[in-house]
């Protein structure tokens, strides 16, 4: 698990539609106090010129250009698999690096053998505060925010992996097109024996936008489906018969007084056809990493919440 002085470090963009959003990525990538890296960015479909606008202002850039949105599962891999570095870090295209993020990630992955990912500090930029929409962690968790501390998830719009652990634990589940798809990967980082660490000195700037996005109904039925999915394929029969029930009934408290009532029915439905094809890929973790996961999820995440907070914040 360790780390050759500085290696390579992989930054891989996946970007839809945000021409000028990207560009300020790269830009932020270059001004790095580190510079041993590539930056290979994933053209999502867009129509807006990504492509061409790279070529030429960034001819550098290594492109990946898919032919329709993926989605952001299916969309990142492709970059990963074009990485040659032995740090994989994803960016989203709406988001800008602090100057000394990966500096501070190259040392902290040597300093700490037992890390296999670390997930960032997301500031939002007009704000300049926590940026609500990417944090993951508890209120009294904001209270000690430049604190580390071992995750139970990540934030798949700034995280940086080792590479040699993603070969391991394998790449983001295709099926799931949008949502959950650090929760599911996290699950798989922690039962390959890892640490996921939330590092604050690795910061993320997000500019949040509803552009382009998936809201509301939508937003709904992917958060839905996706939790179904995950439980169904990854927990322990134990772990996924206690929160199938409670994900279903928090999800038709907040479909129900929203008036999301048919994407509620649509997630189930699609769940229930796809159960053939989830069981066939059923790999549960360890009865061991299911223990350790709710722990850090007690202490740092959903299960440290109510049941009126779980309504609230889509658990």
């Amino acid at each position: 698990m360790s780390l050759k002085e500085n290696a390579l470090i992989s930054v891989v963009i996946l970007t839809w539609e945000r021409k000028d959003d990207v560009m300020k990525a790269i830009q932020s990538v270059y001004d790095q106090d580190y510079q041993n890296t590539e930056i290979i960015v994933v053209d999502n479909g867009s129509t807006d010129g990504t492509s061409e606008t790279l070529s030429r202002d960034f001819p550098e850039v290594r492109q990946v250009v898919l032919d329709h949105n993926f989605g952001a599962a299916a969309g990142r891999n492709p970059g990963i698999r074009a990485a040659k570095g032995d740090i994989i870090f994803l960016l989203d295209s709406d988001a800008i690096l602090r100057n000394d993020a990966l500096s501070n990630i190259a040392g902290k992955f040597q300093e700490s053998q037992s890390v296999g990912a670390i997930t960032c500090k997301f500031i939002e930029v007009n704000t300049q505060k926590l940026d609500p929409t990417a944090w993951i962690f508890t209120e009294k968790d904001k209270e000690n925010q430049d604190e580390e501390f071992l995750s139970y998830s990540l934030t798949e719009g700034g995280v940086a992996f080792r590479k040699e652990v993603l070969d391991r634990v394998g790449l983001f589940w295709e099926l799931l097109f949008f949502g959950r798809e650090g929760e599911d990967i996290a699950l798989r980082v922690l039962d390959g024996g890892y640490d996921i660490l939330y590092f604050p000195k690795a910061v993320v700037y997000h500019r949040p936008s509803s552009k382009n996005r998936i809201v509301g109904g939508k937003q709904e039925y992917y958060n839905l489906r996706n939790s179904l999915y995950i439980y169904l394929v990854r927990y322990p029969w134990w772990m996924l018969l206690f929160f199938i029930p409670i994900k279903i009934m928090t999800s038709l408290v907040r479909c129900l007084k929203n008036g999301y009532l048919n994407h509620f029915s649509k997630a189930l439905f699609d769940v229930i056809r796809k159960l053939p094809t989830l069981f066939n890929e059923r790999h549960p973790i360890s009865n061991a990493t299911a223990r350790r996961y709710l722990k850090l999820a007690r202490k740092h995440g959903p299960l440290a919440w109510n049941l009126t907070s779980w309504i609230k914040n889509k658990i």
